[in-house]
């Protein structure tokens, strides 16, 4: 992305901004991404990337980039807010501690199904058919700090940012072929003393793939499960502290989550990306708490080895007896010639044939040797 704010500003080249802070000069080392282009950057830490943009007449000088993959989860877009009649007619407050979280906990309470952030410090909350009706903008124009934790951002000025409530919630039911789950209070840290469960019931799927974007729970007392939903066998254990599998399967169509934590530490929490898979079933595969691996079939193991030992000794028999037949024919051949020459020289008739027989043979050893070899690596 090379171009910012609403407008579609170009941004300028990092090696031309020797007049403001960030440029290509400041970051020599080249940790920051800045150099000889216009790409968007965020060498500041900022809440999402931005660049510096031709000085305006009301001053300014950069603005942020609109980035989609940049948002928070559950984002839904920018829009517009003309205030008469509030863009969202559900449930609203102010507070001076807003984050995106707060608000989307507080409609979620309310019974709303979408929860929308203004000017750092208001949170509105409404329907589908509300958002559905909303004018969207650039997510450029809703570039306010919120106010409770300025790694985010909360609306504009007459810009509401607008999520999904299902974002962090503790327990919910999932059907649909494929979609994410966050643990409680997402993006926030989980809270302390927290029993939460989910159910994925996939139907017309033979099995569930789960992928975990993330995991950050550092308490060894926090615990997340997995399990059979129809049988109720445990599928996967994780414990805080420790690593998962990048992707897992299971052959079932309904999975049951639940997630526990203590009263000590929380943490950053996890991301499961799901989706369901088809085909014929097959047998479950539970996963060890300690491997975190399939049990396998042992008999099918044995089995599978038999067979491969069996047939390397089939090729290796196969090369010996072509060895042993081409080193039979040589001797043969050489029984042969001698003899004849031998012949040849009690009558003698013919001597030139012996001597040119024993002359090939010494002055062309190294060659004979060397097509000797040749042929058994192309035999082997």
């Amino acid at each position: 992305m090379n171009r910012a704010g609403a407008e579609s500003i170009p941004c300028l080249y990092w090696n031309q901004t020797i007049h403001h802070r960030y440029n290509s000069q400041s970051d020599s080392s080249g940790e920051m991404g800045l150099g000889d282009h216009n790409y968007c950057r965020n060498p500041d830490s900022d809440v999402q990337p931005w660049c510096y943009v031709a000085e305006t007449e009301d001053g300014v000088y950069w603005k942020y980039c609109d980035i989609p993959s940049c948002h928070m989860p559950g984002y839904i877009g920018c829009f517009m807010d003309r205030g008469s009649p509030p863009a969202l007619s559900g449930a609203s407050g102010t507070s001076k501690r807003l984050t995106i979280q707060t608000c989307i906990q507080f409609c979620r309470r309310k019974g709303h199904e979408y929860a929308g952030v203004e000017a750092g410090y208001a949170c509105l909350c409404g329907s589908s058919s509300e958002v559905a009706a909303l004018d969207i903008v650039s997510s450029s124009q809703c570039d306010q700090i919120c106010f409770g934790r300025t790694s985010e951002l909360c609306g504009g000025d007459g810009k509401l940012s607008v999520y999904s409530v299902w974002v962090g919630t503790c327990h919910g039911n999932f059907s649909s072929e494929a979609g994410v789950l966050y643990s409680p209070d997402f993006p926030d840290e989980y809270g302390a003393e927290r029993l939460c469960l989910w159910d994925l019931l996939l139907l017309g799927s033979t099995a569930i793939q789960i992928r975990f974007q993330s995991f950050h729970v550092p308490d060894p007392n926090d615990l997340l499960e997995l399990m059979d939903g129809d049988s109720g066998d445990l599928l996967l254990r994780i414990r805080g502290g420790q690593d998962p599998p990048d992707i897992v399967t299971f052959q079932t169509a309904h999975v049951r989550i639940s997630f526990q934590s203590d009263s000590q530490l929380s943490g950053p929490g996890y991301v499961l990306l799901y989706r369901g898979l088809g085909g014929p079933g097959s047998s479950k595969a539970p996963y060890s708490e300690t491997t975190l691996s399939p049990i396998l079939d042992e008999s099918h193991q044995v089995q599978s080895h038999e067979h491969h030992i069996s047939r390397n000794a089939c090729l290796l028999l196969a090369a010996g007896t072509v060895v042993l037949l081409l080193s039979l024919g040589y001797v043969m051949w050489r029984y042969v010639a001698r003899g004849r020459c031998a012949l040849l020289v009690g009558q003698r008739s013919d001597h030139s044939f012996c001597s040119w027989l024993y002359r090939h043979q010494k002055t062309q050893s190294g060659d004979l040797t060397s097509v000797n070899q040749s042929s058994m690596k192309s035999l082997l």
